[in-house]
C-alpha cells in the first residue's frame, strides 16, 4: 500500500518548479500541502490531513540532497545576437532542396547568424536582415507558415561535458520563465544552446540568465 510519505515524494519529485523552491528554502509547506492535498488523495483513495501532508513535506525537504553545482558555473559565456529575422515554411522536397541553395549563395561570415533547422513537416530559417530578405525574396511561393522580425538571440556557451548534466537546458528555460519571457525558437548544438526572443525582454531575459539561481 502507497503511504503518505511515498505519495508526498513521487509528487513533488515531478513537480519541478516546487523542487526548485524546495531545495532553495523558499517553498511554503503549508500552502503546497494544501494544493496538494487533492491529488494526493485520489492516489490514496482516503482522506489525508494537511498537517500530515505537511510531516511529510518536512522530512522530504530536510533530505534533499545538496546543490553541488549551480547553472552558472556550468555556463563558459553568453553572446548575443542583435538584430535577427525568423521564418517557417511547409516543408517539401522541393523547398529542402531550393533552402540548399540559397544557402550555398548566401554570404555570411563567421561573425553573422545564420542557422536552418528542417523538421518534420517544416523548415525555419533565422538569420540577419540581409540573408533573411534572400530566402525571403527566393522562397516568396512557398508555403510560409510565419515570419518574424524585430528579434534577438542569446547564445548560452557549454563545454562539452555538460551534456551529461540532467535538467541543465530545462533551468535555464525556467529561468525565462519566470518572467513570463516568450521564447520564439530555440536552436542548439553540443555546445551552444540559443534562444531566439523579442527585443523588448532582451535586458529581463540577460538577468535572469546570468542569475545563480
Amino acid at each position: 500500500m502507497v503511504t503518505v510519505s511515498q505519495a508526498v515524494e513521487d509528487i513533488l519529485m515531478q513537480d519541478d518548479i516546487a523542487l526548485a523552491a524546495a531545495r532553495e528554502g523558499w517553498l511554503n509547506l503549508s500552502s503546497y500541502a494544501r494544493s496538494i492535498r487533492p491529488e494526493l488523495q485520489k492516489v490514496l483513495h482516503k482522506d489525508t490531513q494537511e498537517g500530515s501532508i505537511v510531516t511529510a513535506l518536512s522530512r522530504l525537504v530536510a533530505n534533499l540532497p545538496p546543490k553541488t553545482q549551480t547553472t552558472a558555473d556550468l555556463i563558459q559565456s553568453l553572446a548575443i545576437h542583435p538584430n535577427l529575422e525568423g521564418m517557417t515554411y511547409e516543408r517539401t522536397a522541393e523547398i529542402s532542396a531550393k533552402i540548399r541553395d540559397i544557402y550555398r549563395t548566401v554570404n555570411v561570415d563567421n561573425k553573422s547568424y545564420l542557422t536552418v533547422t528542417q523538421g518534420i513537416n517544416e523548415v525555419t530559417i533565422v538569420a540577419e536582415p540581409r540573408a533573411a530578405q534572400v530566402f525571403r525574396s527566393e522562397l516568396a511561393g512557398a508555403q510560409q507558415i510565419y515570419d518574424k522580425a524585430n528579434l534577438v538571440g542569446i547564445t548560452v556557451k557549454f563545454t562539452v561535458g555538460n551534456l551529461e548534466v540532467p535538467s541543465l537546458i530545462f533551468a535555464l528555460t525556467r529561468r525565462l520563465a519566470y518572467k513570463n519571457i516568450n521564447i520564439i525558437e530555440v536552436v542548439s548544438t553540443a555546445t551552444e544552446l540559443t534562444y531566439m526572443i523579442e527585443k523588448k525582454d532582451l535586458s529581463i531575459a540577460l538577468e535572469q540568465l546570468q542569475k545563480d539561481i
